[in-house]
C-alpha cells in the first residue's frame, strides 16, 4: 500500500501521509489514520480516521463513526506515539 493519499476536496486535491493502517479480524476494509500536518490550536498534529474500501481499482474512504473503533485508533496511535518517544530518549 502507498504511503500517500490523496483526497479531493470541495473541488480541491489535498495530500495526506497515511500513518497507520489497521486491519480487524471479521472486518471488511481497513482503517487508517492519515494526517496532513496540520496542526490544532494546541499545536498538535491532527490526525484523521476513516474506513478504507478498495474495490478493485476503485478506493473510497469512510467516516468511522463508531466509537470504539475510534476509541481503540485513539490508543494504538497513542501507544505507537509513547513507544517512538521512549525509543527517541534511549537515543
Amino acid at each position: 500500500m502507498n504511503n500517500k493519499l490523496e483526497i479531493e476536496i470541495d473541488g480541491k486535491k489535498v495530500k495526506y501521509d497515511i500513518l497507520l493502517k489497521v486491519e480487524l479480524k471479521g472486518e471488511k476494509g481497513s482503517y487508517i489514520l492519515y494526517t496532513n500536518q496540520e496542526k490544532n490550536d494546541l499545536g498538535d498534529i491532527i490526525v484523521y480516521a476513516g474506513l478504507l474500501e478498495e474495490n478493485g481499482e476503485d478506493v473510497v474512504i469512510k467516516t468511522v463513526k463508531d466509537e470504539e473503533k475510534l476509541a481503540l485508533l485513539d490508543d494504538l496511535l497513542a501507544q505507537i506515539e509513547k513507544r517512538t518517544k521512549k525509543g527517541d530518549e534511549k537515543k
